[in-house]
């Protein structure tokens, strides 16, 4: 499941940007257009593209509470020497 984004840009007077954003949910009030839907980040990337591809005035993104996260990953640490690359000298 993608995690869930919500997107706040200042609306144009008389445009209906919403229509550019097929997909995704979008209310708009007080010449805020707020779009939200589920994405991944591809798909979150393309939508921010958009935006600045219309000259729309981005006020926040934000990751909606609750959504999974993927687990961050640790760096890999060598269990010994030799897989680390280095050769002992003797």
């Amino acid at each position: 499941m993608a995690p869930r984004y919500d997107i706040r840009v200042r609306e144009r007077p008389g445009e209906l940007s919403s229509s550019a954003f097929l997909g995704l949910s979008a209310s708009s009030a007080g010449g805020v257009l707020r779009l939200s839907g589920e994405m991944d980040q591809s798909a979150l990337h393309g939508v921010l593209e958009r935006i600045r591809f219309l000259g729309l005035e981005l006020i926040d993104v934000r990751r909606t509470p609750g959504t999974p996260r993927r687990p961050a990953l640790a760096p890999r640490r060598p269990s010994s020497p030799d897989e680390s690359g280095r050769k002992e000298h003797s």
